[in-house]
Formats: structure tokens, C-alpha cells, sequence
């Protein structure tokens, strides 16, 4: 991977409303973790089958891997910031299982 093309940042935030570790609620959003990606852009048959499935406002980034953003780590119900305008997570999945690249998966909130 080269580290020039992680030039999009992307900014991981809880949202308020619910509890922190110490069980001390939420009363405005704060952020997570931060990371630098690198935006995939949607070319051709991905493309269009993108269209197709109405996928459209979906956004892919490669970031480094990051253990606190797996499934069964991060909190439920976070959002995404990039470019500041709010992302729903569709998925965040660990590239070949090798712990170096993740892909991420954002879903534009309209």
C-alpha cells in the first residue's frame, strides 16, 4: 500500500444518546477513531451494477487496519464523517484476513 494514496480522512463518531464504558451517558457525539483511506472509485461494471442495485450514494475506502473497528469491537450505531457529511457504516470488513487493509463500506445519509 502506498501511504500518498491514504489521503481521505475519515472520521469514526458515537452518537449521543447512548452510554459510555463507564456507563456515564452520551450528551453530544464524539469521535471514535480517526483514519486516512483511500477512496475507490466505481468504474464499469461495478458501476453499473452499482446503479442497478441502487447502491449509487455507496462509497468504498481502503484504510490500514485498525483492530477497534471490527464488528464485534466498535459500538453499535455509529456514523462516519468524510468531507464533513454523515455516513451510515454498510460494512467494514478485513482485507484476506492478514490484519494490514480494511475495506469501508459508507452509505451517504441523506
Amino acid at each position: 500500500m502506498n501511504p500518498g494514496d491514504l489521503d481521505q480522512k475519515l472520521i469514526f463518531e458515537i452518537p449521543s444518546g447512548g452510554k459510555d464504558d463507564d456507563g456515564f451517558p452520551i450528551l453530544e457525539p464524539s469521535t471514535y477513531t480517526t483514519a486516512w483511506g483511500a477512496l475507490k472509485t466505481l468504474k464499469g461494471s461495478s458501476f453499473f451494477s452499482s446503479a442497478r442495485e441502487n447502491l449509487q450514494n455507496n462509497r468504498v475506502f481502503t484504510i490500514r487496519y485498525q483492530k477497534r473497528l471490527m464488528e464485534d469491537v466498535r459500538p453499535k450505531g455509529m456514523k462516519v464523517l468524510w468531507r464533513g457529511i454523515p455516513h451510515d457504516i454498510e460494512s467494514i470488513d478485513n482485507d484476506d484476513g492478514k490484519n494490514f487493509t480494511m475495506t469501508v463500506v459508507l452509505k451517504a445519509v441523506s
